[in-house]
């Protein structure tokens, strides 16, 4: 019986070894445009990518997302001064999704280069914060991202990546409606 286990054992080390070939690790930061521009906010991600081939890889990633902006309430009239009232909101995204990226990875030995397109579908928790009070969000996720991977130097294992794409969600568990 410990025979078969070790052997067991010992192939399935070996299977997730060879099955990782072209796999990566990346952490990234970011700026986020929700739908009004004059919002902008921090993005960040870390995913996992597991190699299947060299063109495609599947993986997990989780984030974390913060924006903050005012909302003036108009003005307020102090004796001689005029003050105007405001009030600073938060709103905080935590995403965990799975991904799918296609890969042209010839372009990576040719060219140092390499073009991409990822897709992803998940869950993602959301908290909006006023100065009194917090509601809570979540539901279904997804995004769709376009990019290109830059070796940083032909023996490095490091590199530059460039993304562009959408993140969207369908949120639910309050009343309350986000502009």
């Amino acid at each position: 019986m410990k025979k078969i286990l070790l052997a067991a054992l010992f192939m399935f080390t070996f299977s997730v070894s060879v099955f990782a070939l072209g796999s990566t690790l990346e952490v990234k930061g970011g700026v986020q445009y929700p739908s009004d521009l004059e919002k902008v906010g921090f993005d960040s991600a870390a995913t996992l990518n597991i190699g299947v081939d060299k063109y495609f890889t599947f993986g997990a990633e989780t984030g974390f997302g913060w924006l903050k902006w005012k909302d003036e309430a108009g003005d307020v009239g102090l004796g001689n001064f005029t003050v105007t009232e405001s009030t600073t909101n938060n709103l905080y995204t935590l995403p965990l999704l799975a991904v799918a990226r296609i890969r042209m990875a010839d372009m990576m030995e040719s060219n140092g280069f390499m073009p991409y397109v990822s897709g992803g579908i998940g869950y993602s928790w959301t908290w909006y914060k006023l100065p009194d009070e917090t509601y809570r969000f979540s539901g279904l996720t997804w995004q769709g991202i376009v990019g290109v991977e830059v070796k940083l130097g032909a023996d490095s294992n490091l590199s530059l990546i460039v993304e562009g794409g959408y993140k969207g969600a369908t949120l639910t568990n309050s009343a309350f409606l986000l502009k």
